[in-house]
């Protein structure tokens, strides 16, 4: 395999994940930040600060921060100072945009479902195993 098409899987999947929410950003005046963090959020609620989001997704604190402020002016997230430590605050989802928040949701697993379309389930655990050790395989080696 050329060195090279990993870095083009990467950018397929950015292109048409982008492609599949283009609609919902323009119907719900959100960016496709606002949005990956809302899904961040929903899909990983023990994981609920600026810095988490930040570390994991890895986007820039500047984007997180202001993305966070457009969505709590939006009525999507509010944040909570956290019992033990005052400087942290963690976000939580308002219940009030369940709804839309489960229509960014299904769009996302729809995304996934139309990647992997084909594949048997021996298939999807073969192809679990196999990524699992690439990132393993780059995380022993991150400084």
């Amino acid at each position: 395999m050329e060195n090279h098409s990993f870095l083009i899987y990467g950018k397929h999947f950015r292109q048409f994940y982008h492609q599949e929410f283009q609609t919902l950003c323009a119907e719900y005046a959100l960016s496709q930040l606002e949005i990956d963090i809302l899904l961040f959020l929903k899909n990983n609620p023990s994981f609920n600060t600026a810095r988490d989001i930040c570390l994991m997704r890895g986007f820039a604190k500047s984007n997180v921060s202001k993305a966070l402020e457009t969505l709590k002016a939006k009525g999507y997230i509010f944040s909570q100072e956290d019992t033990e430590s005052r400087k942290v605050h963690r976000l939580f989802l308002k219940q009030e945009k369940e709804v839309t928040i489960q229509k960014f949701l299904e769009c996302q697993k729809n995304c996934f479902s139309m990647m992997l379309e084909g594949f048997s389930e021996k298939e999807l655990e073969t192809f679990r195993s196999f990524m699992q050790r690439v990132d393993e395989n780059m995380v022993c080696r991150l400084k």
